[in-house]
C-alpha cells in the first residue's frame, strides 16, 4: 500500500444544531477547530458576478484526506491558512478503485464573502 506524506493541518469545526433562540429558530453552532492532517489542498479558485457593484465573490476548494481522515457533513466548516470554508457535500471517497488501496478523497469547500 502505497502512503503518501502529511504535510499539512487544517482545523476542522463540526456543525450542530445548537439552541432554540426567541423567535423559535434553531441557531446553528460550530465545535472548536480540531487540527487534523492532510495531504494538502487546490488552489482556491475564485468566481464574482460581473455585475458593478456587486462585492460577493465565492471561493472553491478542494481540500485531499488520507483515508483515516474521519467523518465530515455538510455544513462543518474547515479552517486552512486562517481562512474558514464550509463543507459541500460527502467526502469523494476514492476506495473502489482498481488498485487495491484507498489513497483517501477529497472534501469540497466554499467561502461566501461580500
Amino acid at each position: 500500500m502505497a502512503e503518501f506524506p502529511l504535510l499539512f493541518t487544517v482545523g476542522h469545526c463540526a456543525y450542530s444544531a445548537g439552541t432554540e433562540d426567541d423567535w423559535g429558530n434553531i441557531a446553528a453552532e460550530w465545535g472548536n477547530p480540531v487540527v487534523k492532517a492532510v495531504y494538502g489542498w487546490g488552489a482556491p479558485q475564485g468566481s464574482e458576478p460581473k455585475t458593478a457593484g456587486h462585492e460577493r465573490v465565492v471561493v472553491e476548494v478542494e481540500l485531499l484526506v488520507p483515508p483515516d481522515f474521519g467523518a465530515v457533513s455538510p455544513k462543518d466548516r474547515m479552517v486552512l491558512d486562517g481562512v474558514e470554508y464550509e463543507v459541500i457535500g460527502p467526502i469523494e471517497s476514492y476506495d473502489h478503485n482498481p488498485f487495491g488501496w484507498n489513497p483517501g478523497g477529497v472534501v469540497n469547500l466554499k467561502a461566501v464573502t461580500g
